[in-house]
């Protein structure tokens, strides 16, 4: 480059400090952001790619029909990846996954006397190091999980539990005092990554192993509990799956299913698609698809905005380069020289944003909680490789340079040197019109945001104050542990309520908003015939809907005189909830005979419906039943597995004295597991942590691009009123106020804005009917927000103007007529 050139573009940006300041500013605070969630993106958009055989990889979806109830799980059957890869040659091979973040259970570990609670506990097939990509530290993954007493453990257990030593050949124990050997240690898994474990068990044990008899394999299809991954040829069409699927139903589960009125079918899910694009019911926590949409619009549409300002802002001030450009030319610059000159100020001016850009977005790492509002690490490493990286801000940098100063490089490159040097270019009265565009494209985008923003709030408070058909505030949930505990339940419910600010206490084999079993249930109709459907169920226990605050409409709560006599989880009654008896057409529930499996009875009672998952899912059939908790024939291997869920209501008086005597009691009953409780409305609130924090973090960026909108149109404001000062001068001179002179400035910005309006509407309302597609409970789409956008935008929009043409209007009209 000539050097003369690059001094030229610095000697113009000192010279013109106020136009340097608002572009950079704009500039770097909207690189900095694209940083920020190009760093997010890249990382919910690469999910699970970090597996070498990422393309190759599928997991199984499967649909359940029964009598026409149509239910859709990303869970399958035990038998079911075995029995695929006997009968079809294109599966290489099959992983099966129980647990993996996908409701695997807590698990409390002990070496020696160190213990602590894991979620991230699966049991795997051996061969998953073989079709999964692991960085493996120590053992060997051919072997590492041949043996059942064998366990493959992460860095960070390791790390828990030995320090940096190796592990390898250490010993920790289970609940139910069970050993097992450490024979590999793995790298912890990166973030991106569906399946989230620190502790791998082994599928050879007993219970997951597959019966010789075909009869015995097919009857335990219909049975679903664990996720199924296929390694697939290269290149295979997962279309062709639908053939293998109707082929599979019609030789293993057609027969079953006629006695259940049953039908079924698979597909497959591409192992990198699963995170965004998986919406089955009760799978893995997933990502929303449409924030990701959200994040790049915002992205883009404030880069976008940062580069308009520049092209207005050049073209505005083409007045005072006016002259230069016909010196130049006619001092021999050629156009392509001057284009360059200007592309140079641009690139250069780009170049000096994206560091302080970069510098912004270090500080925001460094001195804000910037990876809680994401919920992951944000570093600019995670865009790649130090080159990627260095790659990503030099292209980010000549892209914006480019994109900003093209249009006002040719532009400016263009006026004619006999104009410009006799009465100059009035500041570029030819581009008015392009100008006007761009602000009115700024506030559309604008409007259309704030918009966005209004309603994603408006829905999530919804989401908040919507009554969920039990009460959830004041309820401490704990987790009761083996059947050691269970069996002393009622001992531990009377110590309980010796406090006066426990009001109630029960239990339930699980807890709301986490993972309930579905079962198929034979249930009779009006004609009393017995059919097939399939039900979500709870055990629970005494006083449940009390302790709960659920409506009962009709019946009876399930009771001890409904338990069934003898070992196992025997009951003779339910209680159903509305969906359920609307399904069923019923004229009346109660008295209706049911069976789900050997257990027989009928309907006691009907419950007001309630939202046991996340709103993003409507209710569907529900039943609970009171729940025994002996088990006298249990496997004495088995008994420390089983866990109840207390539910405990709490007066709300001294919480902290209630929590103490909560905690107290389970030290007494309880010496084996530290105390752990969590608040009803806490763990509640988690199922929308993620739509809560994405939609701030929408919020905040949206911020930040309205905020360089008003940059760009600050600076172009204090442009258009320096062309108009001894318009305004000669005004003031002949009695207009200062208000006049304001409401005269701005009112073509108003009119812009006006116009703005109702095209970001349009844009909002599509945007957001996608959005609100997602939950199946959603507030109305009322005028309202867009009303209030609008307003918002003409607020600041008029307010940004002022602010600079209010400092024109109190001037002295003197100053104003000797103005050049």
């Amino acid at each position: 480059m000539n050097t003369s050139v690059l001094k030229v573009a610095l000697r113009t940006l000192v010279r013109d400090k106020t136009y340097a300041l608002i572009n950079v500013a704009g500039l770097a605070l909207a690189v900095a952001c694209c940083l920020i969630l190009g760093v997010y993106l890249r990382s919910e958009l690469t999910y699970d790619q970090s597996h070498v055989n990422h393309e190759r990889i599928f997991r199984i979806a499967n649909q359940f029909d029964f009598n026409g109830k149509v239910d859709t799980f990303p869970a399958t059957s035990v038998m079911l990846g075995p029995m695929l890869k006997d009968d079809n040659a294109d599966v290489q091979a099959f992983v099966r996954v129980q647990g993996g973040g996908g409701g695997g259970g807590q698990r409390f570990i002990k070496h020696g006397n160190d213990g602590y609670y894991w979620d991230s506990v699966a049991t795997v097939d051996p061969n998953i190091f073989e079709v999964f990509t692991h960085k493996i530290l120590y053992g060997d993954p051919k072997t590492a999980l041949v043996d059942p007493t064998s366990v493959a453990v992460s860095h960070k257990f390791a790390q828990k539990y030995f320090g940096e030593r190796n592990p390898l050949g250490e010993t920790i124990n289970i609940e139910n005092g069970s050993e097992f050997k450490i024979t590999l240690v793995f790298d912890d898994l990166p973030e991106n990554t569906t399946l989230k474990y620190d502790v791998l068990f082994s599928m050879t044990q007993p219970q997951f192993t597959t019966p010789d008899d075909i009869t015995q394999r097919e009857r335990r299809l219909y049975n679903i509990g664990l996720f199924t991954y296929l390694l697939m040829p290269e290149g295979y069409d997962a279309r062709k799956f639908a053939d293998v699927s109707k082929e599979f139903f019609d030789r293993h589960m057609a027969e079953m299913g006629k006695q259940l009125s049953g039908k079924w079918q698979a597909w497959l899910q591409p192992l990198d698609r699963i995170h965004l694009y998986s919406d089955l019911p009760n799978d893995i926590s997933t990502g929303n698809r449409y924030y990701i949409y959200g994040f790049i619009a915002v992205a883009v549409f404030t880069l976008l905005v940062a580069c308009i300002n520049y092209m207005n802002l050049a073209t505005a001030r083409a007045a005072k380069r006016a002259k230069e450009v016909g010196m130049r030319k006619i001092m021999g610059s050629t156009r392509t020289a001057l284009v360059a000159q200007f592309l140079t100020e641009s690139v250069l001016l780009a170049v000096i944003a994206v560091t302080l850009g970069v510098a912004l977005v270090e500080a925001a790492v460094a001195f804000t909680p910037i990876d809680q509002l994401f919920g992951k690490q944000i570093s600019l490493a995670g865009l790649g490789s130090p080159t990627a990286v260095v790659a990503w801000i030099v292209g980010l940098a000549l892209a914006i340079g480019l994109v900003a100063g093209l249009y006002p490089a040719f532009y400016l490159s263009s006026i004619v040197p006999v104009s410009a040097l006799v009465s100059g270019t009035k500041g570029g009265s030819r581009n008015s019109g392009l100008r006007e565009a761009l602000v009115l494209l700024q506030f559309t985008i604008s409007i259309a945001v704030i918009a966005c923003t209004l309603l994603m709030m408006r829905q999530m408070g919804y989401v908040a104050s919507m009554s969920l058909g039990f009460e959830k505030e004041n309820r401490v949930i704990v987790t009761m542990r083996g059947l050691d505990l269970i069996e002393r339940r009622e001992a531990i419910r009377t110590e309980l309520l010796t406090n006066p600010n426990v009001l109630a206490v029960t239990w339930s084999a699980s807890m709301m908003g986490g993972g309930f079993p579905i079962n198929v249930i034979n249930l009779e109709n009006n004609e009393g015939v017995l059919g097939s459907t399939s039900v979500i169920h709870m055990g629970v226990g005494p006083d449940f809907l009390n302790v709960m605050g659920m409506e009962l409409l009709e019946g009876r709560a399930p009771g001890e005189q409904d338990l069934g006599q003898g070992p196992g989880p025997g009951f003779s009654a339910i209680v159903v909830n509305e969906t359920l008896v609307k399904h069923q057409h019923w004229d009346t529930a109660i008295g209706k005979r049911f069976e789900i499996g050997p257990q027989k009875g009928t309907v006691v009672g009907v419950v007001k419906d309630f939202n046991f998952t996340s709103v993003h899912n409507e209710v569907t059939p529900f039943a609970l039943y009171r729940i025994n908790e002996t088990f006298p024939n249990m496997p004495p291997q088995q008994r420390p597995f089983n866990t109840r869920t207390l539910a405990v209501k709490i007066s709300g008086k001294d919480v902290p004295g209630t929590i103490a005597h909560i905690r107290s009691t389970f030290a007494n009953f309880d010496k084996e597991h530290p105390f752990e409780f969590k608040f009803l409305d806490d763990s509640l609130d988690q199922l929308y942590l993620s739509d809560t924090r994405l939609t701030r973090l929408i919020a905040i960026f949206s911020g930040f691009c309205i905020f360089i909108a008003c940059l760009g149109l600050f600076g172009l404001a204090s442009f258009t009123t320096a062309q108009r000062t001894r318009e305004i001068g000669v005004r003031k001179v002949l009695g207009a106020r200062t208000s006049q002179i304001v409401t005269l400035l701005a009112q073509r910005t108003v009119v812009l804005v006006l116009i703005a309006a109702p095209l970001a509407s349009a844009l909002a309302f599509f945007a957001m009917t996608k959005w609100l597609g997602g939950f199946a409970y959603r507030t109305s789409m009322s005028p309202l927000p867009f009303v209030g956008a609008a307003m918002a935008g003409l607020a600041i929009a008029y307010a940004t103007v002022a602010l600079q043409s209010l400092k024109a209007g109190r001037a002295h009209p003197v100053k104003a007529l000797r103005y050049e």
